[in-house]
């Protein structure tokens, strides 16, 4: 009991501490808001403020629970002591939507949603065993507790994406570790159907409001999300937050109203990307909305609040990465922790179903099926082309512009979480569209709720769907052992108690697919996640795939030429990365001996060009996007060298075609020839060692390797080749130690 007073106690202080903060905030800006939608409001921005504390102290390293604590007593204090609300009494002729006429009807949504906040609840309260809040979400926090701030030697492009939400995690995993995290993202969950409500009321439609609070709680995949360690529910709600003060600003023009409406957009950014969308939103609005003297200040002042959210994480980036929006824009902004080509293949992958024979089956697993789009919204949705009749209305209108904005991303991302903020405004105009319909609300919140009961989603998702799948009110309670509970949903979570045994703290292990880096200790590098993970990855394929051996030496014959630096330059272009596995450079037949004087480069990708010239076949450099004409590698002699011959070691690539150049007295590249002579080259042994001294080289000892990897069965069988030690095996995977 000691354990779930503690993850209680630890979002509740999180929490506590952001509305404290954000009562704060609205009692220096005076908002006219009702006391309901100050506090909403208020517990948002002073979310944002407090992930912005958390940022500075994660900058200095100063990110220790007794920080934490003192920090949030002051700030409840000083909340308690001086702070107003804000808020004015309800308008006339606005009363509750609780009282009056159709109340019956309204309580059996409240109870829909009563019973669906405690099933969230425990989920959230259990143990946290979500794919990616056990892995990169909460990994990202727990690597910055043991160190007390950003770990600035870790290379992931989960990390260099921005954590605001992340900083809250860190708050309450300081307190109640990976559950009250989950919890803080729960509230937010909360956060966003009581808006529902609240917009409903003020604006003149209670009962839709109550209808898309039930409508967007009983979608599978926020009940999912909202209740695990992810930030898809902070998202939403501070997008729906940003569009419903949008509506206040209209119609009363409150000039302070835009400071918080920006603070909360840039809050949005700094928890996800996608949330700029937000911020052009309401730039385009207040543009369009304002009295046009007034559209230059009006648009400075949002902009300068949204600055104070958004400007951190890109000088974090851009400081220590070299991209201020890493890991995307790497063509723009080159750098050796992200390469371009990666890059596009994530996308790539982002933007494809795997196992979708027509376009037709998208809707039915969006809607029900889930198990190709990473969950389901719910089959009530499939209604929702009816909300287009909300256009009829001013409201209505506004409602799915602004859903429609909000939904770009899922155009480029299949996942379903992706649809989470479009849920909120599609319900709104859905209720619009049936509140005059008898019993319609009702009726069909009341269905969305039975869908959403786990046991009845078994009937009819696919079992592989993420959603939630029961009520753990054993673990939640902490009655069932953690252990074991994790053990059941957690693919390698029993290697933990071994990893953490036979590897030092700080060992570096490799893996192809995702672990569960929230729960081990130690330092995971992902084959997908870094340029770090996609070295090793093409280091341990290059033994057994010959699409990564050279298959012809390329000798390019030239008259004996004097200079100082010598490059072979692409001139065709292609879909594949060009690559060189070894570049040599010979006078009258014999390659000259290489000097540690030598100076090499490239572009793109000039951080791998020594891969060129390190006497490894298991090893290349490769530009790492598309290739294209301009790209070369260039070798600097330090001083004038007679040659007569370049020879390239490379795998074919459809398309390439090579020149050689030298640079002359001037400085100038002067081209020689583009004709060469290709003559085979046999596979060299001893590649299955010199890939595993490759990575070890570049401080990776260890590798965890699965029974479903490429190279497992040849690791295993061959283990004296590949010079490694296995220390480990279960039934999923092995451990093994590069000697």
């Amino acid at each position: 009991m000691r354990q779930v007073l503690a993850i209680l106690f630890g979002a509740a202080f999180t929490v506590a501490v952001s509305a404290a903060l954000g009562r704060i905030l609205l009692g220096r800006l005076k908002p006219r808001l009702y006391w309901e939608e100050s506090a909403l409001c208020g517990f948002l921005a002073g979310a944002g403020l407090l992930s912005l504390a958390v940022f500075v102290l994660c900058v200095v390293g100063a990110a220790h629970w007794s920080v934490f604590v003192a920090g949030g007593v002051v700030a409840m204090g000083v909340c308690f002591r001086v702070a107003g609300t804000g808020a004015g009494p309800l308008p006339d002729g606005r009363s509750s939507a609780a009282g009056g006429r159709g109340s019956e009807r309204n309580a059996v949504l409240f109870l829909v949603l009563a019973v669906l906040f405690l099933i969230y609840f425990v989920n959230a309260l259990a143990p946290e065993a979500s794919p990616d809040g056990s892995g990169y979400h909460m990994g990202n926090v727990a690597r910055m507790w043991r160190r007390h701030g950003f770990v600035w030697d870790y290379q992931s492009m989960y990390s260099y994406l921005s954590q605001g939400m992340e900083m809250l995690f860190l708050v309450a995993y300081s307190i109640g570790r990976h559950a009250s995290a989950a919890l803080v993202h729960f509230a937010f969950l909360i956060t966003l159907a009581l808006l529902l409500v609240c917009y409903g009321r003020r604006f003149g439609f209670p009962r839709a409001g109550l209808f898309a609070a039930v409508l967007v709680l009983a979608s599978p995949v926020v009940g999912r999300a909202g209740s695990s360690a992810y930030n898809d529910l902070g998202l939403a709600a501070l997008l729906f937050g940003v569009f419903y003060l949008l509506q206040i600003w209209d119609e009363e023009k409150q000039p302070n109203l835009l400071i918080l409406i920006g603070l909360l957009s840039g809050f949005g950014y700094g928890v996800k990307y996608t949330a700029v969308l937000g911020l052009a939103y309401t730039t385009g609005f207040v543009w369009w909305r304002a009295a046009k003297g007034e559209r230059g200040r009006n648009l400075a002042i949002l902009a300068a609040a949204a600055a104070v959210g958004i400007l951190p994480w890109i000088a974090r980036n851009w400081i220590w990465v070299g991209n201020p929006f890493a890991p995307f824009a790497n063509r723009w902004f080159p750098n050796p922790y992200v390469h371009p080509g990666m890059e596009a293949m994530y996308l790539a992958d982002l933007r494809h179903y795997e196992g979708i024979a027509h376009w037709w089956d998208v809707p039915r697993e969006l809607l029900w099926h889930g198990r190709v789009t990473g969950g389901f919204v719910g089959p009530v949705f499939a209604l929702a082309p009816i909300s287009l009749l909300a256009l009829r209305r001013p409201a209505g209108r506004q409602l799915l512009l602004a859903g429609l904005v909000f939904g770009i991303p899922a155009y480029l991302n299949t996942g379903a979480r992706f649809l989470v903020p479009v849920l909120p405004f599609v319900s709104l105009a859905l209720g619009m569209v049936l509140e005059c319909v008898p019993w319609a609300l009702v009726s069909l919140g009341f269905m969305a709720g039975i869908a959403a009961w786990p046991g009845m989603m078994s009937r009819y998702a696919d079992r592989t769907a993420w959603r939630i799948t029961g009520v753990p009110v054993a673990a939640a309670l902490r009655i069932q052992p953690t252990a074991k509970y994790l053990n059941e949903h957690l693919k390698d979570y029993s290697l933990k108690a071994f990893i953490e045994r036979v590897t030092p703290p700080r060992a570096r292990i490799f893996s192809l697919a995702s672990v569960a880096e929230a729960y081990v200790d130690r330092t995971f590098i992902l084959g997908y996640e870094s340029a770090l993970g996609n070295f090793a990855t093409d280091v341990l394929a290059a033994p057994l795939d010959n699409r990564y051996l050279p298959r012809e030496r390329q000798r390019f014959r030239l008259l004996p030429v004097a200079t100082r630096a010598v490059r072979v330059l692409q001139t065709g272009d292609g879909a594949g990365f060009w690559s060189i596995n070894e570049m040599h450079v010979g006078r009258e037949g014999n390659e000259l001996a290489r000097s540690g004087g030598w100076r090499v480069k490239a572009w793109p990708n000039g951080w791998d060009a020594p891969l060129a010239f390190d006497n490894s076949y298991a090893t290349r450099w490769s530009s790492w996007q598309q290739m294209g004409y301009g790209m070369y590698l260039a070798l600097d002699f330090g001083k004038t060298q007679v040659i007569d011959e370049v020879w390239l070691d490379e795998a074919t690539q459809p398309g390439s075609k090579v020149q050689v150049e030298v640079l002359d007295a001037r400085g100038r590249w002067i081209p020689l020839t583009d004709s060469c002579e290709t003559e085979p080259l046999d596979t060299p042994g001893g590649l299955r060692r010199a890939a595993t001294l490759a990575l070890k080289a570049k401080g990776i000892r260890y590798l965890l390797v699965r029974n479903t990897d490429f190279f497992a069965n040849d690791m295993r069988e061959n283990a004296a080749f590949w010079g490694v030690t296995e220390l480990h095996r279960s039934e999923s995977a092995s451990l093994y130690l590069i000697q």
